[in-house]
């Protein structure tokens, strides 16, 4: 999770379209997850795979566009109200499975749904004089990868007999391909501003914070409880917020903390039931 948590901070030195930025993680991440996995004597379920490649193909379209929603965002606005924007995913993803699933909303993940948009409300700045039409775009943005991660997070729940290892390579190596002729169309490779720092910002993005972090994250939830990783899941947010005020010295209001607050508790109570 403080893998997670710095993202946003490291793509502050990779002065690329959020394009290039997906294809390079993602296929980084490809090749680091593969190589670990021959370290492990470890081979993909084909089987599986072939399976589930319709839910794979439609999971990885709706990850690229999260993720060029995510860096956009991160391009637009500070980190901690992009990063606290996008963190509204739990809370889209209530609304649909209610709709999808069926699944029934109940009173106390009702309340935590108006709590978390008025926490929106209050991280976007619309409350604030002076905002900037950049700023908005940037929350617009945030909001839009959140409710697209929670598309990923419903497809997924349509795969059968499929290791998260298994699904996770097979959507980077999607997103690679999906991002490669979309790069290319967009003329974002001719865009790019190269140097020695963004190339090594990426690589580590890639490698390291994705890969990497993704192996060690499905080797630990193995091993905990869901209540344990469901607590461990908020040092992602609460670093992010931390290292843009601290760290990059990005302003922060009254109104991001009360906001800042209001999401993460509505999400928490959501998400890690009555204790």
């Amino acid at each position: 999770m403080l893998l997670f948590g710095t993202i946003g901070t490291l793509s502050r030195y990779i002065n690329m379209p959020s394009s290039i930025i997906c294809m390079g993680r993602a296929a980084a991440g490809v090749v680091m997850i593969l190589l670990i996995l021959a370290v492990r004597k470890q081979s993909l379920d084909k089987a599986a795979i072939r399976r589930n490649i319709g839910w794979l193909a439609l999971s990885s379209c709706c990850m690229c566009i999260n993720w060029i929603c995510q860096f956009e965002a991160f391009k637009y606005t500070t980190i901690a109200t992009s990063t606290l924007c996008y963190y509204m995913q739990p809370i889209f993803y209530i609304i649909l499975a209610a709709i999808i699933l069926k699944e029934k909303i109940t009173g106390k993940k009702f309340a935590c749904i108006l709590v978390a948009f008025f926490g929106m409300f209050m991280v976007s700045g619309v409350l604030q004089v002076g905002l900037h039409i950049s700023e908005l775009k940037g929350v617009i943005f945030a909001i839009s990868g959140g409710f697209f991660y929670a598309v990923v997070v419903l497809i997924n729940k349509y795969m059968k007999d499929i290791s998260t290892v298994d699904t996770s390579i097979m959507q980077l190596a999607m997103v690679t391909i999906i991002m490669l002729p979309y790069s290319a169309m967009t003329g974002a490779f001719g865009a790019a501003q190269v140097s020695t720092v963004g190339i090594i910002c990426l690589l580590v993005l890639g490698f390291i914070h994705t890969g990497f972090a993704y192996i060690l994250y499905f080797d630990s939830v193995n091993k905990l409880s869901a209540q344990t990783v469901g607590i461990l899941s908020y040092i992602d947010p609460v670093e992010a917020v931390l290292l843009s005020a601290f760290l990059l010295k990005e302003s922060m209001t009254i109104y991001t903390v009360i906001g800042a607050v209001l999401i993460l508790g509505a999400t928490a109570v959501s998400e890690l039931g009555n204790k």
